[in-house]
């Protein structure tokens, strides 16, 4: 359902309940219109002809790149690309906005292939990536003069394609730090054009990129990969936490970044128990020189920003406390390595704790509305106890009890958290007394 269909049935419920003015209903429907943009298959299919026209340019002129002049090359790659940005500022001004994203977005496709051709027209070479580098750069520069968020989406996508080309370089070592403000401009900017899309992008991307830099830390100092994980998942965790404060103060796209995050880290979470038995046996306490500078940092960030979201009323003191004492535990956990705690024990408190973030998330996100953050604590809650399941009662329970005791904790859960939303608050106890 669109958005100007949800408004117009609540429209038709507010107006119902007596809130809005029967006579306002179609002007209000109307600014809404004027004002939401939407995606159009006019749009979309004008953008991917533009796609094609920039494939069918390169395709051409690499078939004949050899019977062609210099000056000729050059003109074939500079005339269409002059045309078609110089086309696209005349459609934005008369109105022609999917005319005009599609040539965009052409002109900063030519860009890169004039890039590309005019390299191998001169023999430059280089051991870095820098040409995608600055075919991404114009592509900012592009989107921010139009402005496109077609455009935008390109020029994000060439970001992560940079960072990816610059990754697998054998002449790129350490952490690609340079892609970090790349990347908080591109986001910006997605913000300012309001451009989910890109956000989402971006999100997957800053996934990726921390995933890379913390295996680069790994190969650096050669830290046990299971001692890792667990201090990747507390930075994880910060991360969405810290997206989660964009979320509420009402920046576009802080939920998507913070769901992204959080699957993420939920996701590490539970894969932390299978690697418990494949990792050797020794402690965190002998490598608590290289794990320390991860995760340290990481708990104490938590749980700052843990009170500052209780401070200001954004999570509830009980979560907050819940949140902190798993991810405490978490912390922990590598000291527990190769001492006697090592075994079964181990594993229920691990489990313990993931089941404590779940209903963290769960009730947190029924309390402030966060549909993102229930689902991804129902889904952590469900993949959990399949995986205790699978690799704790698979044998030792038949499978219709198992799920039956299952679907009855969830049941008991759901039911316990109606009660929880519908408890009478102080106040009203008090003016009931």
């Amino acid at each position: 359902m669109g958005y100007l269909s949800r408004l117009g049935k609540d429209l038709d419920r507010w107006i119902e309940q007596g809130w809005v003015d029967p006579g306002r209903r179609d002007t209000i429907l109307a600014d809404a219109g004027a004002h939401h943009r939407h995606w159009t298959a006019t749009g979309a299919l004008t953008i991917l002809g533009a796609v094609l026209l920039a494939l069918s340019a390169l395709t051409f002129v690499a078939a004949n790149w050899e019977g062609m002049p210099r000056l000729a090359r050059c003109g074939v790659i500079l005339i269409p690309l002059w045309l078609s940005l110089a086309g696209a500022g005349q459609a934005f001004d008369r109105g022609a906005t999917a005319l005009g994203h599609a040539l965009a977005v052409l002109g900063v496709a030519l860009f890169g292939v004039a890039i590309l051709l005019t390299a191998q027209t001169f023999n430059l070479a280089s051991y870095r990536n820098t040409a995608v580098l600055v075919w991404c750069l114009a592509g900012l520069a592009t989107a921010i003069i139009l402005p496109s968020r077609p455009v935008l989406i390109l020029s994000a996508l060439l970001g992560a394609l940079w960072a990816g080309l610059e990754i697998a370089n054998p002449f790129v070592t350490g952490t690609l730090w340079l892609y970090l403000p790349l990347w908080l401009a591109s986001l910006a900017l997605a913000i300012r054009l309001e451009s989910r899309v890109t956000i989402h992008l971006l999100a997957f991307a800053l996934v990726l990129w921390v995933g890379h830099g913390l295996a680069e830390y790994r190969e650096m100092t050669d830290l046990e990969p299971a001692i890792l994980q667990v201090a990747a998942v507390l930075v994880f965790g910060l991360l969405a936490l810290g997206a989660a404060q964009l979320r509420d103060r009402n920046v576009l796209g802080g939920g998507s970044l913070a769901a992204w995050l959080a699957v993420t880290t939920a996701g590490l979470a539970i894969l932390i128990q299978p690697g418990l038995s494949d990792r050797n046996t020794m402690g965190a306490l002998e490598e608590a020189g290289l794990y320390l500078p991860l995760a340290l940092p990481a708990l104490l960030l938590i749980g700052a920003l843990s009170a500052w979201r209780v401070r200001t009323g954004r999570m509830q003191a009980r979560s907050a406390t819940g949140l902190g004492i798993a991810a405490l535990a978490l912390f922990a956990l590598p000291f527990a390595y190769g001492t006697a705690w090592d075994g079964i024990g181990l594993q229920i408190l691990l489990g313990a704790c993931l089941y404590a973030a779940c209903v963290v998330l769960i009730l947190e996100g029924s309390r402030t509305g966060s549909r993102a953050a229930g689902v991804i604590g129902i889904c952590a809650f469900i993949g959990q106890t399949l995986y205790v399941y699978f690799e704790t009662f698979g044998g030792l329970l038949d499978t219709a009890l198992f799920f039956l005791v299952g679907g009855l904790i969830l049941f008991a859960l759901g039911f316990g958290l109606m009660r929880w939303q519908h408890r009478p608050s102080h106040a009203n106890r008090g003016d009931a007394s």
